[in-house]
């Protein structure tokens, strides 16, 4: 039996609430994703956060008064910074308001709540732990929050698709031990976290290094792992992800056709590309029958694929 869509957020819901944030992601568990995409760096104490760009920035970040983290005009690391510097920022900036002009910084009701329970800014870059307890709040305080049943459903549901920041020619921005063969730090705690709270078969990590996927293999062979392909169409993208032990092809959508859906069937392998917005894209893409779409905006997917009598 065929799997049902996917329908991914991106980064949460970016057109609609700043970048993996808490608010972003409730926007898009509210629109029933399948599945949210999000970025993995590690702090200096070996903590798995969920944010972008290798260094903090004040394109994306403000220092709230009081906080004692460097200043973000500075671009620190964040695998220099400590969580608890992590933590003295608010990533509440909309960095490009021309794509985005409707994005806004109006705090979730989940949100707030999770939150205020741990003493936590709404807005403060989380952790991966926070995002697997943020999804378990949401479903289980979701009905005292305006939250639906069918919404609550889709949540506890929810894969979470996990992109490892490594960028081979500068390893300082995760900061590990990593050798392109060995899992590294970062490899170690996501899984190790993933399985410790019990959401290593709901979790899918994705890299552009395809070798931290095939290392991954290393510590749970089980484990559903995708490639990420930018700026090239490759001869045989069903076997490239087959190579790095992927079940999930992930290619920029402007460097793919009907041909190479059909390779990757082919092989086995399933084609969810990123990140596409317009519907006229949408539509080319589902006519050639992709198993899958990065959005940022999954409300607006979400009507088009109803419309189309299909699942997700």
């Amino acid at each position: 039996m065929a799997k049902p869509f996917e329908l991914q957020g991106h980064r949460g819901a970016r057109g609609l609430k700043p970048e993996n944030t808490l608010p972003s992601f409730e926007v898009a568990l509210d629109a029933g994703v399948t599945s949210i995409e999000t970025d993995v760096h590690l702090t200096r104490d070996g903590v798995p956060v969920l944010f972008h760009d290798g260094a903090i920035s004040a394109r994306i970040c403000r220092r709230p008064r009081g906080s004692t983290s460097p200043d973000p005009a500075t671009e620190p690391l964040i695998s220099s910074l400590t969580l608890a510097e992590v933590r003295g920022y608010r990533a509440n900036r909309n960095p490009d308001r021309r794509r985005f002009p409707n994005q806004d910084l109006c705090i979730t009701p989940v949100a707030r709540n999770f939150a205020r329970m741990f003493g936590r800014d709404p807005y403060a870059p989380p952790t991966l732990d926070e995002l697997f307890g943020f999804a378990e709040f949401y479903v289980g305080t979701g009905d005292i929050l305006g939250k639906t049943a069918a919404q609550r459903a889709s949540a506890r549901r929810v894969v979470f698709d996990l992109e490892l920041k490594r960028v081979p020619y500068h390893p300082e921005i995760i900061g590990d031990d990593f050798d392109g063969t060995a899992p590294g730090l970062l490899e170690l705690r996501v899984e190790g976290r993933a399985a410790a709270l019990g959401k290593s078969r709901r979790m899918r990590v994705r890299s552009f290094d395809h070798r931290a996927l095939r290392a991954l293999k290393v510590i749970d062979p089980e484990i559903s792992t995708a490639i990420l392909i930018a700026g090239t169409a490759p001869v045989d993208p069903g076997g490239l992800a087959k190579s790095a032990g992927a079940d999930v092809y992930c290619p920029d959508y402007r460097f793919l056709d009907a041909v190479q859906v059909r390779q990757c069937h082919a092989a086995g392998v399933r084609v969810l590309p990123w990140t596409v917005n317009e519907e006229a894209d949408w539509q080319r893409l589902l006519d050639w029958g992709v198993d899958g779409i990065t959005t940022d905006y999954p409300d607006r997917l979400a009507e088009l694929l109803r419309s189309r009598g299909m699942e997700f």
